[in-house]
């Protein structure tokens, strides 16, 4: 059995059957898809909760490279494994814009396509253009352009056809800015507001921000003084700040056994330290039937639970 209390950010204890580091597609052939299988990044925005009965297929495939450019746009291509930080301030360094706003998420490549990731009005999505994928046992490979990602609000066509492995995103970047100082400055912001996860046992933002009605909008509210809100492509909906939400009952830094939440994030939840995948599933399912209680409204997990 393979230890996987290193594998994920949260460091909880769990164990696989077997595991593959994937420097390679072809690497690919070594897995056997009559049992379970799973592809893992870094590991950042997942909660094992018991041990896994297969394979865990780590990805380790590295790679940038410029594919065109122009004086006004650069389209690169980064392999999956590479560290989604690095890249970004690989793109800043170059004077290259468009990702700017999720520095410091962590994570890979791949997994930000995949959770098409987001922060400060801004998601991944915008500046994808396409995804290169294989699928294991077969030599078939697929390039999904923007379009056919089915990209939405932390989704994507990737999340619900789990067969299909990311290997390299390809971005189109604008030279028209200069994103250093917005780069800095979210920076700046996570540091403040967020636990440093090389450090501090941590998923990140543990649940989606809820997208409700107009209706369901006004009584928050009335409940809620100076609740920030967010406009959807749709409308009649309406995007509210989840942590806003449990900061309002108390969760923020609140402490069950070896779990709590950030001092300054209710949205981040910690592992103290010796807490299980269990533990910190039944402290989250805890702080979704507050909200469901007082507010009516059912936080999604943006975390995968495993």
């Amino acid at each position: 059995m393979i230890d996987l209390t290193h594998l994920n950010t949260l460091q909880v204890p769990a164990k696989a059957k077997d595991l593959i580091l994937l420097k390679s597609p072809k690497d690919l052939k070594k897995l056997r898809v009559d049992e379970p299988y799973m592809f893992l990044g870094l590991g950042a925005n997942v909660l094992f909760t018991k041990d896994f009965p297969g394979t865990i297929v780590k990805i380790d495939l590295k790679g940038k490279k410029i594919i065109s450019e122009n004086d006004e746009e650069v389209m690169v291509e980064i392999a999956a494994g590479e560290n989604w930080h690095d890249f970004v301030t690989w793109a800043v360094e170059n004077n290259w814009s468009g990702v700017e706003n999720l520095a410091l998420i962590p994570g890979t490549v791949g997994a930000a396509a995949v959770g098409n990731i987001g922060a400060y009005r801004q998601e991944v999505k915008t500046s994808i253009l396409n995804v290169q994928c294989s699928i294991p046992n077969t030599s078939q490979a697929e390039i999904f352009n923007n379009s056919a990602c089915q990209f939405a609000y932390r989704e994507s066509f990737f999340k619900h056809h789990k067969e299909y492995l990311v290997t390299a995103v390809q971005f189109g970047l604008s030279k028209n800015s200069t994103p250093k100082a917005a780069y800095e400055e979210t920076i700046k912001i996570r540091t403040e507001k967020l636990p440093d996860w090389t450090k501090i046992p941590t998923a990140g933002s543990f649940f989606k921000n809820p997208i409700i009605t107009n209706a369901q909008c006004s009584m928050l509210n009335a409940q809620i003084k100076d609740l920030q809100t967010y406009p959807t492509e749709n409308p009649d909906l309406i995007k509210v700040p989840a942590g806003k939400l449990l900061d309002e009952l108390g969760w923020k830094g609140k402490k069950i056994g070896s779990v709590s939440t950030h001092d300054k994030s209710a949205l981040v939840i910690i592992n103290l330290g010796g807490a299980s995948g269990a533990e910190i599933f039944d402290y989250s399912e805890k702080m979704r039937a507050d909200i469901k209680k007082n507010f009516d409204i059912d936080l999604e997990y943006e975390v995968l639970i495993v």
